[in-house]
This record gives structure tokens, sequence and C-alpha cells, in this order.
């Protein structure tokens, strides 16, 4: 206990963790059990624990005269514990007669898009792939492509040497944009299935272009080698808010508005299912209307699917 005496992070972050597990925390027993006296805890709570988040999510609780907090908060959010702890602590010292003036305000600015991922507010987090199981893979990936340095790891249960490239979240999930030596060709590897890494003293260059291009991909059927062709769509006016508000990639642009909101768009993409699903997922408020194969591959789709439906009838 004596590191949670003396050390206000870990202690901080251990009483988030027991918070977050549905722990009810007196002052009397969290002081005697951290040896501290009341005062220390009644700080810890009053002065970082509480303000950290705007949305009551830690309060005491008079009629049990306990601290309290919304079951498995943690959960919710990217950041751990200990991180947690340490913006408590930065929000706090950012509001001493120290700090200088307008620095308060700044923090709580910055901070509030952190509270925003912690709190849901504004997106499902579950839509995202976690990555706090593979945070330590992650540092040594994100080292190898500052430094283009070669490693070699575990991937599908084959050691693997590749020139990492960039990491990429692609519809939610995160891959590992890799030359793979072995092949002699670019590639996407699922990052939460690689393991066993090692930078290697071996160093190398890549045409930036082709890396750039995956700033544009919409799904993992990106194909960085090939010539990127126009898609044109029409979107009826049901749907093209959300096309106007989350455009599918970087390359959209409209070009045409109707009276009625509705549009048509342009999209730039590699391999038809890049696109495809979108597409069907939206049916009947997306429509092709150019290529003709493209709209084909689609129709093709719908009767495969209305066949197999039939089939089982």
């Amino acid at each position: 206990m004596d590191s949670l005496q003396t050390n206000r992070p870990k202690r901080l972050s251990r009483i988030l963790t027991l918070l977050s597990s549905g722990a009810k925390l007196s002052t009397p027993e969290l002081a005697d059990t951290l040896n501290l006296s009341k005062r220390i805890i009644q700080l810890d709570f009053k002065e970082y624990l509480i303000p950290l988040f705007d949305d009551g999510m830690i309060y005491y609780d008079y009629s049990l005269k306990c601290y309290c907090a919304k079951t498995n908060f943690l959960a919710s959010t990217l950041l751990n514990s200990d991180e947690l702890a340490v913006i408590a602590l930065l929000k706090a010292k950012s509001k001493d007669k120290f700090s200088d003036e307008g620095f308060a305000a700044q923090t709580d600015a910055l901070f509030q898009k952190f509270e925003e991922n912690l709190s849901n507010s504004f997106y499902q987090e579950t839509m995202i792939e976690k990555i706090d199981d593979f945070k330590t893979e992650i540092i040594q990936i994100k080292n190898a492509i500052t430094h283009r340095r070669e490693i070699v790891c575990t991937y599908n249960n084959k050691s693997r040497n590749l020139y990492p490239l960039r990491i990429l979240n692609l519809e939610g999930f995160w891959y590992l944009i890799n030359y793979d030596l072995a092949y002699s060709e670019i590639r996407r590897y699922h990052l939460n299935t690689i393991s066993d890494i090692t930078l290697l003293d071996t160093n190398f260059t890549f045409d930036e272009s082709i890396i750039e291009g995956f700033d544009n991909a919409i799904n993992a059927f990106y194909e960085p080698h090939v010539e990127p062709f126009a898609v044109e769509l029409f979107i009826d006016a049901k749907v093209a808010k959300y096309f106007k508000r989350k455009p599918i990639s970087k390359t959209q642009r409209i070009l045409k508005t109707y009276h009625d909101d509705s549009c048509d768009i342009e999209i730039y993409i590699t391999d038809f299912m890049e696109i495809i699903p979108t597409i069907q997922r939206y049916i009947p408020h997306v429509r092709v209307i150019r290529p003709d194969a493209l709209e084909i591959e689609v129709k093709n789709n719908i009767n495969i699917y209305l066949g197999e439906q039939c089939g089982t009838n």
C-alpha cells in the first residue's frame, strides 16, 4: 500500500478501477485501508475524481455516505484508469493559482474531446474495434513505421518479414498495411492477429504515393496497385443528408443537387467491392449511374439473394 499512499496517480487509478467495478467507497474505510487521513481521501474526490466528468459519472451518495459511480464506466472509454488519473491531475493543475490566465478554460476545452468519447455522447464506441489488448504491438509497429524499420512477426501462426507502412481503421477494424517480403506485395493484416514483433536493423524505403493512396480506401477491398476509377451514384432525398454529413471517402464529391435535396455523387474506387456493400446497404435509396458493369454486379447480387430466399420458402 505504500505506493498508493505516496503516489497520487496510482491511488486515483486504483480508486477509479474500484468505482467502475461497482464498489461503494466510504471516506473512513478508504482512509483506513490506505493508511491516509480522511482529508486526503476527500481531497482526492473533490479536487480530482468528481471533476473528471461533467455528467455526474462519479458522485457522493448522501444516503449511503459513500462515493459511487456508474458501474463499468471504464468499459465505455478508450482510456484506461491510469490514463484517466493523469487527466484528472492535469485538469486540477490547470486550475490552481499558479496557472496562466485562461489555461484552465483551454485545458477543459481540450479534455472535452476526450470526455465526449468517455460518455459516448456522439457515437457508439462499440462500432470501433478495441485496441487495448494489443497496445504494446501498436507501439512497436508505430516505431517501425516512423523509423522505416523492417519487422519480423507472427501472423496466422506463420513467421513474416514485413515493411510496416500504415496503421489504418477500415469499417471499424484495425489493419496493418504492409509490404510482405515473402509475397513481394502490399497486404492488409488484421492488427490484433499480429504478435511476437521484433524490430530488425534493416531499414527500407517505399513509394510514398502508394502509402498515401490508402487515405482514400473505403474498406479492406482497396487495391493499391490499381488505378482508381470513377463511380457515379444517385442518392435520393431520404438518405442524401447522411452522405453529405459523412462522405464515403475523401474522393467523394457532389456532382448535382436536385430540388428535393437528392443528389448525384462521384467516388473513386479501385474495386467494385469497395462500394457495393454501401450501395446494397441503402437499396432502394441509392442507384448506380455508371459504370454499367457495377450496376449489373449489384443486380446479380440481388437476384442471387432473392433466388436463395425463394429456395428456402
